[in-house]
């Protein structure tokens, strides 16, 4: 159900809500982050991430996201942890506490590319000398993989 939580939003405006979501690390060959610049942070860089839409699961959505924001094809290669401790407010006022599944994705397909509303720039970086992540989660994900820690639940 596309715009599923654009329906809420408009009935509840921006009341704080329990919100899923998933955020994937994809490495290049060397190694380097795909990181992204994102549009609706004023170019704060994180993550791919993304809202789980109704009726997807958590892998599926990983799927999409990465095809919308990156043009990439991705498969979900395995759960590194979940994320649940955050609470975000958004420049237009929305409020969402989010929980994550955070996953190692691998490419399959497509070619870089950031033209689209969600994103200024995608770039791969080295996991120490990624630039500051947008928010806690995404942080806390990146020192996660970084430290090699799987199975976490924060």
């Amino acid at each position: 159900m596309a715009d599923y939580i654009k329906q809420i939003r408009a009935k509840v405006g921006h009341t704080p809500l329990i919100m899923a979501g998933t955020i994937g690390i994809l490495t290049d060959a060397a190694g380097r982050v795909l990181l992204q610049q994102r549009s609706d942070f004023s170019g704060e860089w994180g993550l791919i991430s993304g809202t789980i839409e109704y009726g997807e699961t958590p892998a599926q959505t990983m799927v999409r996201e990465f095809k919308e924001e990156t043009n990439l094809t991705v498969e979900v290669v395995s759960l590194l942890g979940v994320n649940g401790n955050l609470n975000l407010t958004y420049p237009n006022g929305d409020v969402a506490q989010w929980l994550c599944p955070v996953f190692r994705v691998k490419q399959s397909g497509g070619e870089l590319n950031g033209d689209n509303d969600e994103t200024e720039d995608l770039q791969f970086f080295e996991p120490n000398a990624a630039p500051h992540l947008f928010n806690r989660q995404h942080q806390e994900a990146l020192a996660h993989f970084i430290a090699g820690e799987t199975g976490y639940f924060d």
